[in-house]
């Protein structure tokens, strides 16, 4: 009853706000979350760690898919830290509270990541009450399950498209890697050339498997990359000692 009550009351603010002042209510109410670990599953508390026992301080990520500055967010606490990085996402809406929360030590690419060459594709864009939809997608597989599963409709938009590669090669060496785009993570990163980001962790989800599969686990050792932990759906994959 309480969390109905509640979704009345942001229907009902959604209706009489501006545009703007609501954006920025929800952009806020991301901070009510994970005071400790910002991330889903406490990913960053371990990336943070590593990094630490790698002596890497003030370094560089690349975060695919970033969503939110700091809800539900794997770099937060990398930004937190002293590092810089690059985010990417399908919503420039979005990557505004970016530049907003993280300033000059960011720098924001607003496209689609594929393995494709298309100058552009379509996107899938949840129609939801705030500017923050976790579940938009360019996988047309992924969307329809969300839509079933969640009961929501969405909307195919074109999107400005950027090979993997081409994402690499224009943030060059990095320390971080973290990708998360519904659906097409590890299908997209396989067609990659992780030598030029040269990341010393990778962070990746796979949808359909709380383990790493053997197929993800082969892929990263061709790379000399162990499995570091299974976080929920996310992966963390290191660099091996010489």
């Amino acid at each position: 009853m309480k969390k109905k009550l509640i979704k009345i009351f942001v229907n009902f603010l959604f209706l009489i706000l501006p545009k703007k002042l609501f954006n920025f209510i929800t952009y806020l109410n991301g901070y009510r979350f994970f005071k400790i670990s910002f991330s889903q599953n406490a990913e960053d508390l371990i990336l943070v760690k590593y990094l630490k026992y790698k002596g890497i301080e003030n370094g560089k990520y690349l975060d695919i898919g970033a969503f939110h500055p700091r809800w539900i967010s794997n770099t937060h606490l990398l930004h937190k830290k002293g590092f810089t990085g690059y985010c990417v996402d399908l919503d420039d809406e979005k990557l505004k509270w970016f530049k907003f929360a993280r300033g000059n030590k960011v720098k924001t690419i607003c496209g689609a990541v594929s393995n494709s060459n298309e100058e552009f594709i379509n996107f899938y864009k949840f129609i939801r009450k705030t500017p923050f939809s976790e579940l938009d997608t360019c996988s047309l597989e992924t969307a329809e399950r969300y839509r079933i599963k969640k009961n929501i409709q969405y909307e195919i938009k074109k999107i400005k498209n950027y090979h993997i590669n081409e994402i690499f090669n224009i943030v060059g060496k990095i320390d971080v890697l973290n990708i998360d785009i519904e659906g097409k993570d590890f299908e997209i990163l396989k067609s990659s050339n992780l030598d030029i980001i040269k990341p010393e962790i990778i962070l990746i989800e796979e949808q359909n498997d709380f383990f790493a599969s053997k197929e993800m686990i082969l892929f990263f050792q061709r790379y000399n990359f162990d499995l570091l932990s299974n976080n929920g759906l996310t992966k963390i994959f290191v660099k091996r000692k010489k």
